[in-house]
């Protein structure tokens, strides 16, 4: 894994081109997409369509965590990072756990740093979200000879890493391959799309894997391009990259988002360039994207719910802590929970952002007899 890419951090990547993949442009033509695909698409997604996935746990917590317990969360000041920090914090105070947060910086060293602090406090268990593991392989190896357990979000790291990953490549090939299967559920002909990926992100690969695979099989005459946006041009430059990229492939009919966060100001440059009739398809959307599919301004968002991952990073904390076997979801990294967003289904306020479980919290109290 490269050591120059970590998820979620604002290095720059100024060398990063467009770059293409998947096959050539098949420049104008379409045929019928064949009905027994169509069919198997639709099944893909009808368990995500107007209702959330299965609740991730169902087995109660053994035994309470002991007294004076501490957690330690590594930070690195990244939007979405920080984010769940703080929708994990209600879960830490009802385990009863001190959750604390270490700040690292936007710098491999940085990141380093924070986690040669966490090896030196000692917490009962370490939670990452996103950071590429190859970052810190040195203290991940410290930690576990210390046998300190570590849940990291949103990072594919092989099973010998001994990380436990709720949402791990599993999950993120699925997001890939859900939103490849609503493209062709939704679509009469066969069509090109474009995903736009964060080589940043450690998840990128898998949603990609998932995406080629899924459309290929559903769909053998769609073409699949993929074009990297730099996270740091999320919020800034990516519209105007990502207008400038369907301005050169005018035969583009779909685009696909590994995180919506980069469509953030996309519909009002796709109205100036004059760009109608794109499908877009977002996934994991903040409260801007929530409210862009509820004025209509994008197709399809597969919302993840964020605060029942937080609720669960901290229950698997408690689990570890405490010595129970974890539920086998978990383990393969399969327990994120996912539903496909049209407009119709922003009858909440999305300023307060996706919640499948609005009543998460009381599940997990009574998971935890509390």
């Amino acid at each position: 894994m490269n050591r120059g890419r970590f998820a979620l951090a604002t290095a720059t990547l100024a060398g990063l081109a467009l770059v293409a993949a998947c096959g050539t442009s098949k420049t104008g033509t379409t045929s019928a997409i064949a009905g027994d695909n169509q069919a198997k698409a639709k099944e893909i997604i009808a368990p995500y369509e107007g209702k959330p996935g299965a609740f991730p746990i169902t087995e109660k917590l053994s035994s309470p965590v002991p007294p004076g317990t501490r957690v330690a969360y590594v930070d690195n000041g990244n939007a979405l990072v920080s984010l769940i920090f703080k929708l994990m914090q209600p879960a830490a105070a009802e385990l009863g756990i001190e959750l604390y947060a270490v700040r690292a910086g936007t710098s491999a060293s940085g990141v380093q740093s924070a986690f040669g602090t966490v090896v030196q406090r000692r917490p009962a268990a370490v939670i990452n979200t996103a950071i590429d593991p190859a970052l810190w392989e040195n203290q991940r190896k410290q930690l576990a000879d210390a046998k300190i357990p570590v849940i990291s979000l949103g990072t594919v790291a092989s099973a010998d890493s001994g990380l436990v990953q709720p949402n791990g490549g599993a999950a993120f090939e699925r997001q890939g391959r859900l939103q490849a299967a609503w493209l062709v559920a939704n679509n009469g002909k066969s069509f090109e799309a474009v995903l736009y990926e964060h080589n940043e992100l450690a998840y990128a690969a898998a949603v990609k894997k998932g995406f080629e695979s899924g459309l290929k099989e559903l769909c053998p005459d769609c073409v699949a391009r993929v074009v990297q946006i730099p996270i740091t041009e999320v919020g800034n430059k990516a519209p105007e990259r990502i207008v400038s990229d369907l301005q050169a492939h005018p035969n583009t009919r779909a685009v696909v988002f590994q995180s919506s966060a980069a469509a953030t100001g996309l519909p009002a440059k796709l109205k100036v360039a004059g760009l109608k009739d794109v499908q877009i398809v977002g996934a994991n959307p903040l409260p801007t994207n929530l409210q862009y599919l509820k004025d209509k301004q994008s197709t399809v968002e597969l919302g993840a719910d964020l605060k029942t991952l937080a609720w669960t990073a901290m229950d698997t904390a408690a689990r570890l802590i405490v010595g129970q076997k974890l539920q086998p979801n978990v383990v393969s990294g399969e327990a994120l929970v996912h539903q496909f967003l049209r407009p119709e289904d922003i009858t909440f306020d999305p300023t307060r952002g996706f919640s499948a479980y609005p009543d998460v919290s009381d599940r997990f109290k009574a998971l935890w007899q509390r």
